[in-house]
């Protein structure tokens, strides 16, 4: 009997190890059969990320500045859309450059705001490859209906941060969009007024 429950509580402790991923996981290009038992990387308990925070269910994230200026590279709509995709191809109907556009607009001014995370997965990189392809963490959120589809990429481009810092991307952010309009101006996209306008709504957030 004594056995079995040393057995027991070993088996325990291994699954319970097995279900904290880190980034230097992620760095070694570990599989998610690997690190959870699951070729398809099924739900983890915590992840430990490259700012040295851990993540678990019920920790919260902050929504950085998106990575182009205007929309968000890693994070999706949960539906299987993927924010903007439709709202730049020329092929597609008016139809879904709207939905896509009103889509894209719906986490534009996310900056700030938090969101709950709801699972963590480490989702192979290679779906067609999971036994040995390495993981990318995904994590769904409570928010809006999003997923954030490679959390460690969002943290490297500062989509998801510290808030903190926000204020000093914020204005980062702002001269990046300036120097845009600016392009526009110069190649006669668009009007002095509209550029003029344009500035004084972002100077506002120009420290």
């Amino acid at each position: 009997m004594k056995k079995l429950f040393i057995l027991l509580f070993v088996g325990l402790c291994f699954l319970s190890n097995a279900q904290t991923v880190t980034y230097q996981d992620i760095l070694e290009q570990k599989s998610a059969k690997e690190l959870t038992g699951r070729k398809g990387g099924d739900d983890i308990t915590a992840y430990v990320a490259s700012d040295g925070v851990t993540y678990k269910i019920g920790s919260t994230i902050t929504y950085g500045y998106p990575t182009n200026g205007k929309y968000y590279v890693y994070f999706k709509d949960v539906t299987g859309s993927w924010i903007n995709a439709l709202a730049e191809d020329e092929k597609a109907t008016a139809s879904d450059r709207a939905v896509s556009q009103e889509r894209a607009e719906r986490i534009e001014n996310r900056a700030g705001g938090v969101a709950t995370i709801k699972r963590i997965q480490c989702v192979p990189i290679d779906g067609f490859n999971k036994m040995t392809s390495g993981c990318k963490i995904y994590l769904v959120l409570n928010r809006g209906g999003l997923a954030c589809t490679n959390f460690e990429e969002a943290i490297a481009t500062k989509e998801v941060v510290v808030k903190a810092n926000l204020e000093e991307m914020a204005s980062d952010a702002a001269i990046q969009e300036l120097k845009k309009w600016k392009e526009k101006l110069d190649l006669q996209i668009i009007t002095q007024e509209e550029y003029d306008a344009k500035k004084a709504e972002l100077m506002k957030r120009i420290k």
